[in-house]
């Protein structure tokens, strides 16, 4: 957002600043909860914290320390952040969303950095991953909570723990392990919803499934091409010394066993499945056929478990896809109802699109498990405020502009600032010796973004997907808005 906008929005965000200011309790640290919001929803390229201190004229160091150091909880504030989310966008037909997101870096000290799968590069490399929970709903979808993986090789490296601040109680968790976490806070929080997907990470493990169907969680994960069901069970196993005629009786030719879920979409008949309406996305409808049979999900070499559904698609398109779900929705549950919420994954995809890009969600450049932590929360917030104007303004959110205005020159340098002056390096950022200023209030900061744009501050290119994300700028929304 540019900050012309920004401040016709400003009695919205004092108000959403209010909220969220009285979890900090040192007055010293409450003030740059703004600062830094403003930092994160403004428009600078690199949203880490050299370029807002620069931004918005304040020490550098304190700075620093309020995000990477200071002891504040940022827990409260999140559990609020839940409760204002359901005020906004809550709905009894809401979804709750789990994707795992990865953050790329080049060095090794900060917190739970290592080798291994990066999926915003699409291959093995050294990063950090965290898991998120999104909520959608028919009013739109935001962040609710998440996790920072921390693998074995900082799990139980008490050196390189205590370096980074990591808590003592804080252990090896699997990725299914941290989604139960923040679902159990979903959970007891009573957020609305009606059901819980994900992608194939959390359908490999039946002993979440097994905890869901406790607490009594509807859910409907992808599934592998690999993973088998029984269509119909065998007879019981036969314990003890087991003969020839006795496994022909279990296993001979006819015999029910295990079954890999393509073939059985390569096996069904045509008269089989059924044309569905997705959703009408931005380019076009999307249809799928499908089919919905009762199977039993199988767990290793032990007995098969409770029944389920498992839900075969294929897109209706040029290259059709086919995708592959399993849910322990009741037998009276519709093959609409489970393909709505198995295809609802792509809201998720959005908010973390829009985090990178828009609210400098992997911008941070702390160490720190506490820097992790704060940075991300108020990458939230942020992104929760623009959901919010977008809510209150209505209509559709316009493309990408790259965080640039009309009145930027070349290189993203404002074309009526000078490039140097005799307190201006040459590249227009103030110098050192200058003096800082006093935090100033959102009507006094500047109409365009200072022209500190070094190597060091300028945005590193983003994945594909990442690059034009549906909630970019609300500028042009809001100036139509305005204008009317």
């Amino acid at each position: 957002m540019q900050y012309s906008e920004l401040r016709r929005c400003q009695p919205a965000f004092e108000k959403f600043c209010r909220r969220y200011e009285g979890f900090l309790m040192d007055s010293r640290l409450r003030q740059f909860l703004r600062p830094y919001l403003l930092g994160l929803l403004g428009p600078l390229e690199r949203k880490s914290i050299e370029p807002i201190a620069l931004e918005q004229e304040i020490a550098m160091r304190p700075l620093q320390y309020f995000i990477g150091a200071s002891p504040w909880d940022e827990r409260p504030m999140l559990a609020e952040h839940r409760r204002h989310v359901c005020e906004t966008l809550g709905s009894e037909k809401g979804v709750l969303i789990l994707d795992p997101t990865s953050f790329p870096k080049r060095g090794e000290h900060s917190v739970g950095v290592s080798r291994q799968w990066c999926g915003q590069l699409g291959k093995q490399e050294n990063c950090q991953v965290g898991g998120n929970l999104s909520y959608a709903s028919e009013k739109g979808h935001a962040f609710l909570d998440r996790r920072l993986y921390l693998p074995k090789s900082w799990a139980f490296d008490l050196k390189r723990r205590r370096k980074a601040g990591v808590p003592d109680d804080v252990v090896f968790r699997t990725a299914w392990q941290l989604a139960r976490e923040m679902i159990l806070i979903a959970h007891q929080e009573g957020i609305p919803h009606a059901w819980i997907t994900g992608d194939e990470e959390f359908s490999k493990s039946m002993r979440f499934h097994d905890w869901l169907d406790e607490i009594g969680e509807r859910f409907i994960f992808e599934v592998s091409v690999r993973a088998q069901v029984w269509l119909t069970l065998p007879r019981g196993r036969i314990w003890g010394r087991e003969g020839l005629l006795e496994r022909l009786a279990t296993l001979g030719p006819g015999r029910p066993r295990l079954t890999r879920v393509d073939k059985i979409a390569e096996e069904l008949p045509h008269r089989a499945w059924t044309e569905v309406l997705i959703r009408n996305a931005s380019k076009g409808p999307i249809m799928v056929k499908a089919v919905a049979l009762r199977v039993r999900s199988h767990y290793g070499f032990k007995k098969a478990r409770p029944e389920g559904w498992l839900v075969l698609s294929e897109t209706l398109d040029q290259r059709p896809e086919r995708k592959y779900f399993f849910s322990n929705a009741g037998p009276d549950s519709t093959l609409n109802a489970m393909l709505s919420a198995g295809y609802s994954r792509w809201p998720i995809e959005q908010d973390h699109g829009q985090g990178k890009n828009e609210t400098g969600l992997g911008d941070y450049e702390t160490r720190t498990w506490l820097g992790w932590h704060h940075h991300t929360a108020l990458s939230f917030l942020a992104h929760h405020f623009l959901v919010s104007q977008r809510n209150r303004l209505g209509g559709k959110i316009p493309g990408d502009d790259r965080r640039g205005g009309a009145a930027c020159g070349e290189h993203g340098v404002p074309a009526s600032r000078p490039l140097a002056g005799e307190t201006r390096q040459a590249h227009g950022a103030p110098t050192a010796a200058q003096p800082r200023g006093e935090i100033r209030p959102l009507a006094q900061c500047p109409r365009t973004p200072r022209a500190a744009r070094n190597h060091r501050t300028r945005r590193r290119p983003t994945s594909l997907g990442h690059r034009h994300s549906g909630l970019t700028k609300i500028s042009r929304s809001i100036r139509t808005n305005f204008a009317q």
